[in-house]
């Protein structure tokens, strides 16, 4: 008799126990319910290039104490996993689990386009020889021929043009004559030029002359022709 009392005994003891689990297990299911607390929208995709996403999470207590700095977080991990570092289409969610109502969970998820990096510029174009293949000089002379004049005036308004340009000024004679005398007569007329230009209102120190002699020929030295070609001044662009 006292084994049967004390079985009904037990049972009764554990039935309570056992409805307060239940009611537990319930409201612990129905207070831990995720809730959205905020979401960025994004009206229209404007970037083209690889999605992205990020997630992170931290806990607070009584809704009194909220993790700071996750939506800072998850941003920082879009930008490490985007290599260009140009993030578009950024969106943002927060939301809550809430346990209790003592221990809240928060989680930002983050999402974004990586935009590819810029082609890079172009290389800029070489700078076009200025050859000034009508400026040409009489035979065993170095001064500027009146034929010529407009020929320079046209060099100087585009040096005008182009005020960042240093010019080597080469002059040249044909095969006639010693070396050390042709050397010396190029250089002559290298020297006229720059004193025109000079006058024209182009500064020396973008003028640099060289006589080259009876080198770099541009036509035969067989004929008047040809050798009146190679008596002549080329204007340079320095490198």
């Amino acid at each position: 008799m006292k084994s049967k009392s004390n079985t009904k005994s037990m049972t009764r003891g554990v039935a309570p126990i056992l409805r307060t689990l239940a009611v537990g297990a319930f409201l612990s299911i129905s207070l831990s319910a995720c809730v959205m607390i905020n979401s960025s929208t994004i009206g229209q995709t404007t970037g083209a290039g690889a999605q992205v996403s990020a997630m992170d999470s931290d806990y607070g207590i009584l809704r009194l104490s909220k993790p700071q700095g996750l939506t800072s977080t998850a941003n920082a991990d879009l930008i490490r996993q985007c290599q260009s570092g140009l993030l578009t289409d950024v969106q943002t969610q927060l939301s809550m689990r809430d346990w209790f109502l003592v221990v809240q969970y928060y989680t930002v998820a983050a999402n974004a386009i990586c935009k590819q990096p810029p082609p890079p510029p172009p290389p800029p174009s070489p700078q076009a020889k200025i050859i000034l293949r009508g400026v040409h000089f009489d035979f065993n002379k170095s001064d500027i021929r009146a034929s010529d004049a407009a020929v320079l005036d046209e060099a100087a308004a585009t040096l005008k043009e182009n005020p960042n340009v240093a010019v080597d000024v080469n002059g040249y004679c044909d095969s006639i004559g010693g070396v050390e005398y042709n050397l010396k007569l190029s250089q002559r007329r290298a020297e006229s030029v720059v004193d025109y230009l000079e006058k024209d209102g182009i500064s020396g120190d973008r003028l640099t002359p060289h006589g080259y002699g009876k080198t770099g020929f541009v036509a035969s030295n067989r004929s008047s022709d040809g050798r009146a070609e190679n008596r002549r001044v080329e204007l340079v662009p320095a490198q």
